[in-house]
């Protein structure tokens, strides 16, 4: 008998019993209320999916509906009939509801930004996703803080925030665990993580994170289900607090200065991997040699035109940690910390106990095929990484042994959507629009490669038997169409 996968993969119509079964009671042909994909990664953050996806998928290709959406870098939640998205046009910021059945808006939600964040290349003021708990969504502006609706559009409280201090914009999203919101606010100055009432959107503790610098990483509440910590990955460590009151509890050092991917779980392990040009920097000069060097006021900082030619010139935007224009002995002195130290890494740990937990609960360590933007996927006691060049690396996730070890997908430069994965498929979008589609197992077995068309940047959500792709200007939902 053919499985349910592949009665409609190429297109068809054709269902079996037990998949149609299956789709009238995860409400396709008629949504109940759920959350089939609550927040950024999914349930648990996860990446992955119930239902499956079709392999072969792309305009006009086991399409179920695609409509055009404002630009944005967020990835669509999915919670019954309804789905989530941010955008940014005209100068406001949206917030927008669809229809899970046809795609057709339901509502948005317009408001005006604060100043604008003016980042990376492809940065946006709607990166961060939304988070739900099926009856409430909560988003998330760089320029505007948090806002909370309810599934009709009404607003429940909004929570302004200050613009972050980075270079690149706001990138992490924010998550619900059980009656909070949590929200991580690395920057370059005055990190933070954040606790707000998922009922009124008042502040129940904010923990400072003194150590980290600019960070992307969204937080992972652990154990999941019963979550006492909030995990986050940032500048040189990973760290846990208390989610009662965001007290400290255990860090383990060793990671990269700048953090993009996120921490997933595992069963009794938590794994996370970081990659970034600032770990091959090397050695920054000495504070007194650039002062020696370049101090033409003689004033003991230094303005960008007064630093020497070398890695400190190179890195300014990063060192300048207030963004002044000018440095002072302070700020280099972390910034250059935050480089020395620095360390690319994959990497398992097992969480517990307090304070510096490095030397007992680094399970193990890899040093290849790592993620600059894409989060790990934890999926069949495997864990898959995604780097930039469309390579795969593939690792026991109890021993760290390699299966896979940086195979080519045939996608080619950057990867910024986190794999993704439901049965035995993961899809692995690259921002080029090529979506591929392998077959989970011990050697690359790619099933398919699907072109979108554009340019994707958000990770792809799994919900109803489809696979939801946000590109550039569209957000397709492939897979059985709606009856």
């Amino acid at each position: 008998m053919r499985s349910f996968r592949e009665t409609w993969s190429g297109g068809g119509a054709r269902w079996t019993t037990a998949g149609l079964a299956w789709l009238v009671a995860v409400g396709v042909l008629g949504a109940e209320p759920g959350l089939e994909w609550p927040q950024f990664r999914g349930p648990n953050a996860s990446g992955i999916g119930r239902g499956g996806f079709p392999d072969r998928f792309g305009p006009g290709t086991n399409e179920a509906w695609g409509v055009e959406v404002p630009p944005g870098n967020s990835s669509p939640v999915v919670t019954g009939d309804r789905i989530f998205l941010t955008g940014f046009a005209d100068n406001q910021l949206l917030v927008l509801a669809l229809d899970a059945r046809t795609g057709g808006e339901s509502w948005r939600r317009a408001f005006a930004p604060g100043k604008v964040e003016r980042g990376a290349r492809l940065g946006n003021p709607a990166t961060a996703t939304c988070a739900t708990d099926g009856r409430r969504v909560v988003s998330c502006f760089g320029p505007f803080g948090l806002v909370c609706h309810d599934r009709e559009g009404v607003e429940l409280w909004r929570h302004p925030l200050p613009v972050p201090v980075t270079q690149h914009g706001a990138g992490t999203s924010p998550v619900i665990a059980g009656d909070l919101v949590l929200l991580n606010q690395d920057q370059d100055t005055g990190s933070y993580l954040l606790a707000v009432g998922l009922h009124d959107g008042k502040e129940r503790w904010r923990a400072g994170r003194p150590h980290a610098r600019r960070g992307f990483s969204t937080p992972l509440p652990w154990p999941v289900g019963d979550p006492a910590w909030v995990v986050v990955a940032g500048t040189l460590r990973l760290d846990a607090y208390s989610i009662r009151d965001g007290a400290p509890a255990w860090h383990v050092n060793g990671l990269p200065n700048e953090m993009v991917s996120s921490p997933v779980a595992g069963p009794g392990m938590l794994f996370v991997a970081g990659w970034t040009a600032g770990s091959g920097v090397g050695r920054m000069p000495a504070w007194d040699a650039l002062v020696a060097a370049g101090d033409a006021d003689d004033d003991h900082r230094l303005s960008q035109s007064e630093v020497p030619a070398g890695p400190a010139r190179q890195h300014f935007p990063y060192l300048d940690a207030n963004k002044d224009g000018v440095l002072s002995a302070d700020e280099y002195a972390a910034a250059a910390h935050a480089f020395d130290a620095s360390r690319n890494v994959g990497m398992a740990v097992r969480p517990g106990g307090s304070g510096d937990i490095t030397a007992g609960a680094v399970a193990w360590t890899f040093d290849r095929g790592l993620p600059y933007c894409p989060t790990p996927l934890w999926h069949g006691e495997r864990i898959w990484m995604v780097r930039n060049g469309g390579l795969v690396t593939v690792l026991d996730a109890a021993t760290g042994r390699a299966v896979l070890r940086e195979e080519r997908l045939g996608t080619m430069g950057d990867h910024y959507a986190s794999p993704v994965a439901s049965g035995d498929r993961v899809c692995v979008v690259a921002q080029s629009g090529m979506a591929v589609v392998v077959r989970a197992g011990d050697a690359l077995d790619v099933v398919a490669r699907n072109p979108l068309g554009e340019p994707v940047v958000a990770t792809p959500a799994i919900a109803h038997g489809r696979i939801h792709v946000r590109t550039a200007s569209r957000l397709m939902a492939f897979g059985p169409p709606t009856r």
